[in-house]
Order: structure tokens, then C-alpha cells, then sequence
């Protein structure tokens, strides 16, 4: 409890609680040195509220009171107040020592990356998506068309990602790659499924994006990545492929857009087989044979 004030006497003391506009719940915490002590708990009473929160005290239970450990009592603030409480001891003499929890009932909410100023116009035959990603100590962040996830300003390993279509019909579907003994491509899965893991520390290090053949002709995809420790990488077309220089550099950004066939053609991005090759050299560039026959 904070702003507690010792009274006069020494049966009690009390204490001034903020609480802002909201739900939330009031929570008389257990102290085990109370049972190992034997010794009794105090009480804890919400002597007043300011105008405009309201107590919800659990069925048979008095109202304003925590008679105990473990008791509770839900707080309705329609405006930010405070409660004024009083902790009264059990007995003569008896310990003062409360702790009460004041939280806000509400449910996690993902991170939102910011979009950039300027994302491209919608082609035609497109559909706006929202990107779902699992971002390593971060938690679930969601990006829409040509935004961010992760990425230059603010790098994170992504541990697996969704692709959810938003109000239209664009048929694609994706796979990913996890490094480890167990690692590998994974099958297809299509748009609206989760592909990858959530905090088992397996960074994605590769992924493939390709639209499907019901999908307009007129469309292509246009993704940047960012592999841990290179440059940023872009690809469009058809069907994608983003992996980084080695096997082992997790996926740190990525950003999706739509544009037209034509357009994605025109960027002459690297040839898929170049960059296979690239990779190739470096996962057995440090064998014995393959340096001699070189």
C-alpha cells in the first residue's frame, strides 16, 4: 500500500490508493509469514471513494471489507479517484502488515507497428491483409500492407507469422523455414493459419510467399526482409523466397506489399538461383574438399 499514514494509535493505519478510469480489481494479497507465525491477519476496509467509483464486494461477503488474505472486490471508476483505506488489526496489539493489489481487468493487447507514410495505392485484383507476427520478447505484433514488422528501427527475431486477408479475396499461401536439428521447411499453409512458434526461442531463417492461381495475373508480391547482421533484402514476383547469407540468421524484419505484374517485374530483383548458389557457398565454404577444389 502507498501514502500509508500511521495513525494515533497503534491499531491501525491507512493509506490513500490512485485509481484511474477503468475496471479493475482489489486484491487483499497472502503473506505466508502470517501462517508460519500463526500469527492473525489484519483487516483491510475501504473507508471512502471518490465520486464516481463504485465497489463490487463477492457474494456474502461485507461490503468495503477484506477480511482476509486472499480476498478481493471488483472497482468500477467511471473518473480517475483515489480510495482511502484503513488496515485494522485482528487483535490487540496485533501486526499491521497488509499488502493490497489495485489491477485493471483488461485483456493483453497486441503491439501494432506503425505504417509507413507512404504505402503504395492498392492494385487492382488486391486485397488489404494484416500481418500477425511472434516476435521474441516483444509478443505478438501486427502490421498491415508495406509496414514494418521488426525491421531496421526496431529488430526482433520472428519466431512464426500469419498472413490474414482484410475484407477481400487474394488466394496465397506460405511456408517457413526453422534452423536447429528439427528445422527445415515447413509444408504450405494458407492464408489466416499460424506457421512457425511462439517463445521456444526457434527464430524463422527463411520464407517463402507465393499467390496462388486463382489470384489475379495482374498482381505480384513486393517483400523486404531483414536477416540478423545483413543488408535488407527484396524480392517480388509470383512467388518469393526470402532467406539471409547462412542458415543460421534468424528473420529480424519484414514488410509485404502488393503491386502490379508489371512493376514487380520491372525491379529486376536478384535471380532466385543466384541467391541459392550464394547460400550454398557459404554452408559448405569451411569443408576441407570443398576449398581445395576451389
Amino acid at each position: 500500500m502507498s501514502d500509508a499514514r500511521q495513525t494515533s494509535g497503534t491499531e491501525e493505519r491507512r493509506a490513500s490508493l490512485a485509481v484511474e478510469r477503468g475496471l479493475h480489481t482489489l486484491t487483499y494479497r497472502f503473506d505466508p509469514a502470517f501462517a508460519l507465525s500463526l500469527e492473525a491477519a489484519p483487516v483491510v476496509r475501504v473507508l471512502a471513494a471518490s465520486p464516481g467509483i463504485f465497489l463490487v464486494p463477492a457474494p456474502g461477503e461485507t461490503f468495503g471489507l477484506l477480511s482476509g488474505p486472499g480476498r478481493g472486490m471488483v472497482v468500477l471508476a467511471e473518473a480517475d479517484g483515489t480510495l482511502e483505506l484503513q488496515v485494522a488489526a485482528a487483535m490487540p496489539g496485533g501486526s499491521l502488515s497488509a499488502e493490497v493489489e489495485l489491477a485493471r481487468v483488461e485483456a493483453p493487447r497486441p503491439l501494432v507497428a506503425r505504417g509507413g507514410p507512404s504505402r503504395s495505392e492498392l492494385p487492382e485484383g488486391g486485397a488489404e491483409f494484416l500481418i500477425r507476427a511472434h516476435v521474441s520478447q516483444r509478443g505478438d505484433v501486427s502490421a498491415g500492407r508495406g509496414a514494418w514488422i521488426g525491421g531496421p528501427e526496431a529488430p526482433g527475431r520472428i519466431e512464426g507469422l500469419e498472413i490474414r486477408l482484410v475484407g477481400g479475396a487474394m488466394p496465397l499461401e506460405y511456408q517457413v523455414a526453422t534452423g536447429g536439428r528439427t528445422g527445415g521447411w515447413s509444408g504450405w499453409f494458407p492464408d489466416g493459419a499460424y506457421a512457425g512458434s511462439r517463445g521456444k526461442a526457434a527464430p524463422l531463417i527463411g520464407l517463402r510467399i507465393r499467390l496462388k492461381e486463382e489470384a489475379s495475373p495482374r498482381l505480384a508480391l513486393q517483400a523486404e526482409a531483414l536477416f540478423l547482421g545483413a543488408a535488407p533484402l527484396k524480392r517480388s514476383g509470383r512467388e518469393i523466397e526470402l532467406v539471409g547469407p547462412s542458415p543460421l540468421d534468424p528473420l529480424v524484419g519484414l514488410r509485404l506489399d502488393l503491386t502490379s505484374a508489371a512493376t514487380g517485374a520491372g525491379e529486376a530483383p536478384l535471380p532466385e538461383t543466384a541467391a541459392r548458389t550464394a547460400s550454398r557457398l557459404r554452408v559448405f565454404r569451411r569443408a576441407p574438399s570443398d576449398a581445395e577444389a576451389a
